[in-house]
């Protein structure tokens, strides 16, 4: 007989914690909880609130993936993981709680508006309980020189007012614990009727009379079949979700086509709308050790009135203090293999072994150690981009990548909107109160202001910021695959809830954001159930 559960929520992520612990902890009803990476415990580093610097160069937390050759940036190929654990990349990142700014709803459906959110927010908030870092001496100065042009100061971020603002975020964390939403929800919580399978690669959704009945599993080499009783909840992320949407046959239908996955709905728009934050980091050199270790300091602006956004006032721009001696090492380990190796070659073990042990050498020579110890960034972050990429299978197995295009600045508007804002940025370095600390510009972004020189730079210097976003966009027109209570159309019994469904990316972070979203997934379950 099958084994079964009234739910299954694929993804352990940011949002997949919120809907598995508030089903569980809120009904009866079973509920099975499936997450393709280690569990936490593995990995003690994700539950704690200063294991984020050693997480990014942890290869079993990490998801490796890479685009596709980028056409705006001479062919160069950015890396796209994410976290593969229990809280996803809300367990490996810089723990930074920003809810967005209130324009950038106004995109959004009719019902996800800034009245709308704000309750699912404060929900959020009362069990993760966000809060700002202290000021230190280099914070505070560079909030003084962001206020000398024209930035207001303001801490925490969170109120939905964030144009020409800089101050301290909330960040998700209490003393020396990650309040990640794994950590909120599921941790340490007595949830009898929730089920939760680490280490389990979900192969495809299956579907009968249209609607969705089970999923198809691959635990320890052996795959079997679970039904849902009630409904499947997609939280696999922007990238996985519409992978895992075209195996299961939903998607268009030519691409279906081409690896012989029989079609059970045509979807055209499964897998386009594809955004994410690209970003530059402009690195400069001060007369002393810095005094901060957390990614706590941000600010938000429009930079460029060109930008078509629903409000004249809407921040375009993010700009985030960056502090080198905590994380510049444990970013090489994981961005030196990217940048040295072909992409064929990085998969293997042992070649990025050896790139990470010249690493461990470099950084024993005391006079690298005292440059970075000095040395911080201001990373420039494109918050509204407008080039739109897509996500498509390039096999059909589920172990392979999908196939990865985020169209980073095929907007011209886009490449000039992170001109201005190195500019800003600059600017910034330039005040008194920086140029006291100490502001030597290391990188070209820093030191130039041609624009052919910093376009140069910015196709050589671009990462992602890991904000991956869109994939099955939700609305009432024909390009949005899910509705405005996340259900996919065409099916019953499937919602998705998770990042794959923000039809607009906030200007800031999406963590947030993608816990909101569960959230309202779990009342839009609750009411139907009580109907």
């Amino acid at each position: 007989m099958l084994q079964s559960y009234d739910y299954i929520v694929v993804g352990a992520g940011s949002s997949g914690c919120v809907i598995a612990g508030r089903l569980a902890e809120e009904t009866s009803a079973t509920v099975l909880l499936i997450e393709a990476g280690p569990a936490a415990e593995e990995n003690p580093d994700t539950m704690s609130a200063d294991g984020f610097k050693y997480c990014f160069a942890n290869d079993n937390v990490m998801l490796d993936r890479f685009s596709e050759k980028q056409s705006a940036m001479d062919g160069r190929v950015v890396y796209q993981g994410t976290g593969t654990t229990m809280g996803g990349s809300g367990s490996v990142n810089g723990m930074v709680y920003t809810r967005g700014d209130k324009a950038d709803f106004e995109a959004w459906p009719s019902g996800w508006q800034w009245q709308d959110i704000v309750p699912a927010f404060e929900s959020i908030e009362e069990k993760l309980k966000p809060q700002s870092r202290e000021a230190t001496t280099f914070t505070q100065a560079a909030i003084d020189a962001s206020v000398k042009i024209g930035f207001t100061h303001k801490d925490g971020l969170i109120d939905g007012d964030l144009k020409g603002c800089i101050g301290h975020n909330a960040m998700n964390y209490q003393g020396d614990r990650r309040s990640s939403s794994y950590m909120a929800y599921i941790h340490n919580q007595t949830l009898e009727n929730l089920t939760v399978v680490n280490h389990c690669l979900t192969h495809r959704v299956i579907f009968e009379n249209q609607r969705a009945v089970a999923v198809e599993l691959e635990q320890n080499g052996r795959k079997q079949r679970i039904g849902a009783n009630k409904e499947v909840v997609l939280c696999a992320g922007a990238l996985e979700t519409p992978k895992l949407l075209l195996l299961s046959g939903i998607g268009p239908a030519n691409e279906l086509n081409k690896f012989s996955i029989p079609l059970v709905l045509e979807q055209a728009h499964i897998g386009d709308n594809l955004h994410d934050h690209p970003n530059v980091c402009l690195f400069y050199k001060g007369k002393q050790k810095l005094d901060f270790g957390y990614p706590q300091l941000y600010a938000f602006d429009r930079v460029n009135a060109d930008m078509p956004l629903p409000k004249a006032d809407q921040p375009d721009t993010c700009f985030a203090f960056f502090a080198a001696p905590i994380t510049l090492k444990q970013s090489m380990y994981r961005m030196v293999p990217v940048l040295a190796l072909p992409k064929k070659l990085y998969p293997i073990k042992a070649l990025r072994k050896v790139l990470r042990a010249f690493i461990d050498l470099a950084f024993l020579l005391p006079s690298l150690n005292k440059t970075i110890d000095r040395m911080y960034g201001i990373v420039v972050i494109l918050g509204k981009p407008e080039s739109r990429g897509h996500v498509r299978l390039q096999s059909n197995n589920a172990r392979d990548q999908a196939m990865i295009d985020c169209a980073y600045y095929q907007s011209e508007n886009d490449m000039q909107t992170i001109i201005k804002g190195i500019k800003v940025a600059q600017n910034m370095a330039a005040q008194a109160e920086l140029k006291a600390w100490g502001s030597t510009p290391v990188s070209v972004g820093g030191k130039s202001s041609n624009p052919e020189v910093l376009k140069k730079f910015i196709k050589k210097a671009t990462m992602t910021t890991f904000h991956f976003c869109g994939t099955c966009k939700m609305g009432e027109g024909e390009d949005a695959p899910v509705d405005t209570e996340l259900r996919l159309k065409g099916i019953a019994g499937l919602r998705i809830a998770d990042a794959s469904v923000i039809p607009e990316v906030p200007v800031s972070a999406i963590n947030a954001p993608s816990m909101m979203i569960a959230h309202r997934a779990v009342d839009f379950i609750l009411r139907d159930e009580s109907h």
